[in-house]
């Protein structure tokens, strides 16, 4: 019989890539926020202080997934949450200008990968009970 640390597998690799590219997008747009905006072709602002602060509020929110990832049934709202702000955030990202629409892909799709794992992971693992 699995135990719900297997049913949970796919949904931790998805947490952990998920993780991963939020962060290394993060420290791009920290440290190298011009070339990361002239590759989307989005607007330049200034000051980039801004630009900075939103790259490293995406390590930090990447970081913030890390309960979810490591242990998704103890961390279910931190699981919920991931999911929603993922979807809030695509849906940020589709009303902003420029060529956005690569965060959004990016954001959308990673919020639908993680429902679907967590969805399936969730009901296999309260199948499994008696």
């Amino acid at each position: 019989m699995p135990t719900s640390h297997d049913v949970f597998a796919t949904y931790r690799r998805v947490m952990q890539v998920g993780i991963a590219l939020n962060v290394l997008l993060g420290l791009w747009l920290w440290l190298w926020p011009v070339s990361l905006l002239g590759v989307m072709g989005a607007d330049l602002p200034y000051p980039l202080t801004w630009v900075r602060y939103a790259g490293l509020a995406m390590v930090v929110v990447g970081l913030l997934y890390l309960p979810a990832a490591l242990a998704p049934l103890h961390n279910r709202l931190v699981a919920l949450l991931s999911i929603l702000f993922r979807t809030l955030f695509a849906l940020f990202f589709l009303f902003a200008t420029g060529l956005l629409w690569l965060l959004v892909l990016f954001e959308a799709l990673f919020a639908v990968l993680q429902g679907v794992t967590f969805w399936r992971a969730w009901r296999g693992d309260l199948m499994a009970k008696p």
